[in-house]
């Protein structure tokens, strides 16, 4: 191994040394102490008697070791090699491609089951690459044939089908080993809206025999009396094989308490919506293995999206707790519209989530939470994702919020994460013994958000 300098101060957790040979900041390095012990340059300083840097110890090759007195001074620094790096901070050496370790061509994956038992946050301000990142998982999902369902504000993510023909990107390819790609066959589109996207398949849910759990989860602000009509209302309807929520609107109706008005307006709204029909859309056909579905909510109305969203994801959640679809990983983008932090708004979804992030590794469902404003997601739903992608944020409190829920990440990140370079992020979580900086690929296929 090369020598790149000499402990002149030490910790049990750090230690500084002079430089011998060129280091730069982040560049991993290693010692022996019982073992190799694996450290990185947080730190560098150039003073009258020489340039000097400062390394805090990630681990070491031997698993059982613990620091418990400070290195040696005059101990020898060594420029880490990449078997070191991998087996201590623990790259995995196949799975989800995500890009190549900052500086290296050391290539990075995640383990895409983790990914599903785990969760996944990916965090940025706009503009940054949050929704590129999520392009570059989604190319790796379809390769391995695992099945992901993208909730799509933008319309951004049907760019999928098409190759990746930019003149930069396709110059980096060659870096990062890769060439453009088109996944037309996997990539599925569903709308609601379909006049303003015209490629999309019809996306309906099911209005047929409704239980009364699902008509009440469809007005959540029901008050006692209300609840007492529709379940009345409801058990009419029943009495017909097969049954609507226009046969439910008319036994409202038929009612004669003046609570049903309420009622009427609000089961009118739902029925406006044109969400239900006796048509509606599989949700094996939605989660299938091989399949990307994306659902286009581009020019559908915010309360109409949370209505949607929270009753897709419920559905998705039962289907698969039943066994009935694949494991899946499900991606929200803008998740502070779906599930706000308390006092930052009120969603429909914002349930389904809550129980999806506490609950869907039980069941194979994991969850992609995407957002320019992690200060305004729900921290109980951040806080169940083992894995984070931090891309550059400069919010103050965004940044706050990242740190007080990244394990790894302390104060000294803060500026770190405000000063990250387009297209480079901080990875975090497991299986990893220590974040990690990483430069994206490029996509194979065309970025949407452009």
């Amino acid at each position: 191994m090369e020598e790149v300098g000499e402990i002149k101060e030490s910790t049990t957790s750090s230690f500084v040394f002079r430089v011998k040979n060129g280091v730069r900041k982040f560049d991993y390095v290693c010692v022996e102490h019982d073992g190799i012990v694996l450290s990185q340059i947080w730190e560098i300083k150039q003073q009258s008697d020489g340039i000097f840097a400062e390394a805090h110890v990630i681990g070491s090759m031997n698993k059982k070791y613990m620091m418990r007195t400070p290195f040696p001074l005059g101990g020898k620094v060594y420029r880490a090699n990449e078997e070191i790096i991998k087996r201590v901070i623990g790259i995995e050496r196949e799975g989800i491609y995500i890009g190549l370790l900052k500086d290296t061509d050391m290539k990075v994956f995640l383990s895409p089951e983790s990914l599903i038992q785990k969760h996944l946050c990916v965090l940025a301000k706009s503009g940054s690459g949050k929704s590129y990142a999520i392009g570059v998982i989604a190319e790796e999902f379809i390769k391995r044939g695992l099945p992901i369902v993208i909730i799509d504000p933008h319309g951004e993510y049907v760019s999928l089908r098409r190759p990746n023909l930019d003149r930069n990107e396709m110059q980096l390819m060659k870096k990062f080993g890769i060439k453009p790609r088109s996944y037309a066959k996997n990539v599925f589109e569903y709308s609601p809206v379909c006049s303003r996207n015209r490629e999309a398949i019809p996306l309906f849910l099911d209005e047929v025999n409704l239980s009364f759990q699902d008509i009440l989860y469809l007005l959540p602000d029901a008050t006692s009396a209300q609840k007492g009509i529709l379940y009345e209302a409801w058990k009419n309807a029943r009495e017909k094989r097969i049954y609507f929520l226009k046969d439910i609107l008319q036994g409202i109706k038929e009612v004669k308490s003046s609570a049903k008005w309420g009622l009427v307006a609000k089961v009118e709204q739902i029925i406006s919506m044109e969400l239900f029909s006796p048509h509606y859309t599989l949700i094996d056909e939605i989660v299938k293995k091989g399949r990307c579905s994306v659902i286009n909510l581009r020019g559908v109305a915010p309360y109409i999206q949370e209505t949607l969203v929270s009753i897709l994801l419920t559905k998705i959640f039962e289907e698969r707790k039943n066994g009935t679809i694949p494991p899946v990983l499900i991606v929200i983008e803008e998740a502070h519209r779906y599930c706000p932090e308390r006092g930052q708004g009120k969603s429909l979804a914002g349930d389904i989530i809550k129980t999806m992030a506490s609950e869907g590794r039980k069941f194979g469902v994991g969850l992609a939470i995407v957002s320019q404003r992690p200060a305004r997601v729900d921290k109980n739903v951040i806080s169940q994702c083992n894995t984070h992608i931090i891309l550059k944020t400069t919010n103050p409190n965004d940044v706050k919020a990242i740190i007080a829920s990244v394990e790894g990440l302390n104060a000294s990140s803060a500026g770190e994460i405000q000063m990250l370079p387009i297209g480079v992020a901080i990875v975090a979580g497991l299986p990893l013994t220590a974040p990690i900086f990483v430069e994206i690929r490029p996509r194979e296929t065309l970025h949407g958000g452009k």
